[in-house]
C-alpha cells in the first residue's frame, strides 16, 4: 500500500501482509519519526465506495467515456478505473472509430494518449472537437495522457486544446486525477452557463 506521511510529506511504500485488515494501524515515518495512521481495510472500502457514489451523484446522469489508449496496460487501467468510478466506458483502436463513435454519441470523458493510431491520433480527435457545437464541447472532459509535459499543465492544456493533462508517471493516482478534472469540468461550466442566462444569452 502506498501512504503518505501528513507531516513530512514522504511517501511510503508499506507491504499488505503487515497492515491488520480489521483495525487502524499506526507507523512511524522513517524521515521525520512523526505518526502515520491507517485505516482498516474495510474501512478504506466503504469510503471509496461512499466517496464513488456521492462522485456520481454530484452528475445526476450517468457518464460516458471514450477511451483512446494505444498499451494494452494503461488501456486496461484505463477503462477498469473509468468502470469503477461507475461510467459507461468504450474503448476503441483507431481514430476512425473513435470520430464515429463522438458523431453519434455523447461522451463526458474521453482520453487519449500520445501513442494512440499514429497516422491521426490526437489531432484527428483534437480537429473534430474544435468543429463540434459548442455547446456539445462543453460537455466533454478530454484527457491526454503524455510524457511531454507535467500533470494539470494549463498553458499546454490550453495550447492543445485540451481539458486536462495527465503525466504516464502520475498513472497510479488516475481515479483522484479523473473524478477532480471532470468535477472541475463540471464547475466551469456550470457557472459559465450560469452566467450566460444573467446576460441575456443562454
Amino acid at each position: 500500500m502506498n501512504v503518505t506521511c501528513h507531516n513530512c510529506n514522504t511517501k511510503l511504500t508499506i507491504s499488505d501482509d503487515k497492515i491488520p485488515k480489521d483495525k487502524t494501524s499506526i507507523f512511524k515515518c522513517p524521515k521525520c519519526k512523526g505518526k502515520i495512521d491507517i485505516p482498516a481495510v474495510e474501512h478504506q472500502k466503504t469510503d471509496e465506495i461512499n466517496k464513488r457514489q456521492s462522485f456520481l451523484l454530484s452528475f445526476g446522469e450517468r457518464l460516458n467515456a471514450l477511451v483512446c489508449i494505444s498499451g494494452d496496460e494503461l488501456k486496461k487501467k484505463v477503462v477498469s478505473t473509468a468502470k469503477q468510478m461507475g461510467l459507461k466506458t468504450e474503448a476503441v483502436t483507431n481514430t476512425k472509430t473513435a470520430l464515429k463513435r463522438l458523431e453519434y454519441h455523447i461522451y463526458h470523458l474521453v482520453i487519449i494518449d500520445d501513442a494512440f493510431d499514429q497516422s491521426k491520433g490526437i489531432a484527428g480527435i483534437i480537429d473534430r472537437m474544435n468543429t463540434m457545437d459548442m455547446s456539445l464541447r462543453r460537455r466533454i472532459c478530454l484527457v491526454w495522457v503524455t510524457n511531454k509535459f507535467n500533470t494539470n499543465d494549463n498553458l499546454a492544456s490550453l495550447h492543445f486544446s485540451v481539458n486536462s493533462i495527465l503525466n504516464n508517471g502520475d498513472t497510479p493516482h488516475l481515479e483522484s486525477f479523473l473524478s477532480n478534472s471532470l468535477l472541475e469540468h463540471k464547475h466551469f461550466y456550470t457557472v459559465y452557463n450560469e452566467t450566460l442566462k444573467m446576460v441575456g444569452k443562454g
